[in-house]
């Protein structure tokens, strides 16, 4: 098979399009068709995940929702004084404290 000559083509094709003659379109028709397409929807962008931005968000919310009540919950069970928040995290150690302030209070 040749490869297609665009040149050629596209001249054909301006030619065609030129020497038809115009035709009457009924509106039912055409509101129809309309109709139709709409019914297709948006065609599917085929962009990563990591770029839709706004698909990310949606799938994160909820995670990122239970991670916020339970920080909240683990500071309100924990002193929420500054200095013995500082004094607790460089006198003891700070991974048992941390657990310790979160699910014992």
């Amino acid at each position: 098979m040749d490869p297609i000559d665009d040149i050629k083509l596209k001249k054909r094709l301006i030619k065609a399009y030129q020497h038809n003659p115009e035709i009457d379109i009924n509106p039912a028709w055409q509101q129809n068709m309309m109709r139709k397409i709409r019914g297709i929807g948006p065609l599917k962008q085929d962009l990563p995940t990591i770029l839709s931005f706004q698909q990310l968000v949606w799938k994160m919310a909820p995670a990122l929702c239970i991670l916020l009540v339970i920080l909240i919950t683990g500071m309100f069970s924990m002193d929420l004084s500054f200095e013995s928040l500082i004094s607790d995290f460089f006198i003891n150690a700070p991974v048992a404290v941390i657990y310790n302030g979160i699910f014992w209070g």
